[in-house]
Parts: C-alpha cells; sequence; structure tokens
C-alpha cells in the first residue's frame, strides 16, 4: 500500500513537470513524449491509466491547437490516448506475460494464486468476448489483467476488441485535463478566455469518474458471480 502510494505521488509530481517541460516543443516531439512515458508508467504495477489521460489531455491540447485547434487536438489527444492504452496491453500481455509469465516474481506481482485472479483466469478464458470479459478487461487492474491474459496464453486481437469500451473513460478524462488548461487561458484583457471551461471540467471530471466507479462494480461483480457460480472450476485449478 505505502508504494502504490508514494508512485502515485511521484507520478503526479512527475507529470506535473513534463507539462512545462514540454510546452514550447512541437506537436510531433511531443507526442513521441507523451508515448514514451506513457508506456513506462503503464509498464508499473502500480500506475493506473488516468493520470496518463489526463496528462495527454492538457499536453497535447496545448501544443496541438495550432495545428488542429481545440476541437482537433482534443480528438488527437483521445486518439493517442485510446492506441498509447491498446499498445501498452499488448506489451503488457505478449512481452510481460508470454515471455515472463513463468517468473516467480511475475506470478506474485499479478497475485496468480489469489482467488479474485483464479476468478479472472476463468472469465477471461471464456470463448470470443463475453460480458464477464470485458468487464474485468475495462474496470480490472491494467496492469495483473493484460499480463494474466499473456500467461495464459490467450490470443491478443479479441482481448484489444474487448478492452475498446476503455475508451468511454478515456475521452471524459482527456476532456478534463483539456479543460484545465483552457480554463488557465486568459484574453487581452485579462479575463478568462473560456470561462465556460471550469463548468465543463466538473461535468468531465464527474462522467469520468463515474465510468470509473461503473467498470470497477461490473468487475467486481463479475468476480463475485464467477467466485459463486463457478467454484468448482475455479477449485480446478492448480496453485502455481
Amino acid at each position: 500500500v505505502f508504494f502504490n502510494v508514494l508512485a502515485s505521488k511521484f507520478t503526479t509530481v512527475f507529470l506535473s513537470w513534463l507539462i512545462q517541460y514540454t510546452s514550447d516543443m512541437n506537436l510531433f516531439a511531443v507526442t513521441l513524449i507523451v508515448i514514451a512515458v506513457g508506456m513506462v508508467l503503464f509498464m508499473l504495477p502500480p500506475i493506473p491509466g488516468i493520470p496518463i489521460y489526463l496528462t495527454g489531455g492538457i499536453v497535447l491540447v496545448s501544443v496541438g491547437r495550432e495545428s488542429f485547434g481545440l476541437c482537433g487536438s482534443i480528438g488527437y489527444a483521445c486518439l493517442v490516448s485510446l492506441l498509447l492504452k491498446l499498445f501498452a496491453c499488448s506489451v503488457q500481455q505478449k512481452l510481460i506475460g508470454g515471455n515472463l509469465g513463468g517468473s516467480i516474481g511475475v506470478k506474485q506481482m499479478v497475485g496468480i494464486n489469489s482467488e479474485g485472479i483464479r476468478a479472472m483466469r476463468v472469465m477471461l478464458s471464456d470463448p470470443g468476448i463475453t460480458k464477464r470479459k470485458v468487464a474485468v478487461l475495462v474496470g480490472g487492474p491494467d496492469w495483473p489483467v493484460s499480463v494474466l491474459c499473456g500467461i495464459l496464453g490467450l490470443d491478443l486481437f479479441p482481448i484489444l476488441i474487448g478492452t475498446l469500451p476503455v475508451v468511454l473513460l478515456i475521452v471524459p478524462t482527456v476532456l478534463c485535463g483539456s479543460f484545465a488548461f483552457m480554463g488557465s487561458l486568459s484574453n487581452d484583457d485579462g479575463g478568462d478566455l473560456y470561462p465556460w471551461a471550469d463548468t465543463l471540467g466538473a461535468v468531465a471530471s464527474a462522467l469520468a469518474a463515474g465510468f470509473m466507479l461503473y467498470f470497477a462494480l461490473s468487475a467486481a461483480t463479475a468476480v463475485k458471480v464467477t467466485l459463486d457460480r463457478d467454484q468448482h472450476i475455479i477449485n480446478a485449478i492448480p496453485m502455481d
């Protein structure tokens, strides 16, 4: 728990520095930096995607608005954030889970023998794309779920398709960052350039929190139902 809190605080400070560092760069360079930093953070088990999407909404919009305009740069930030999430899932699944899944250390970080993860093993092994499978892919913990998919040897493409509903969380989170940036801008008279930005930022924040809660509850419910209904299958899974 202490490490998770420390990692969260460090991430916040680091991303705040990144926003300042990239303020005078061109869009291409900033995009590469956001992708590189995002990939590094996604590879760390305690780091969720929220601060990465939020930072993208600030950094990419602040730099990209001159090229694409505000709406275009917000759309660009959403697209980059989604592709970054899918790329990170691919690396976590294939590189870490697929190649390093036999490591005791990796299995311990996943919590491979915990009741919840054992239930997720059953759900993720469903053929095709099922409701409970999507619930885990979108609402479960990012790093452990993707790495678990690699340990189980699951096909990558269906997993990425099942992860796509995460866009419902990415878009309002990017908008939170974008509206925060827009709210900081002033016109020539010293007044707010976008006086409505703070209000829309609060709406976007509420939407992001709502979707995050919904996805988390969906995953937790799916795990509970699976534990109750498929306990005999879970008990048959050997301990690693």
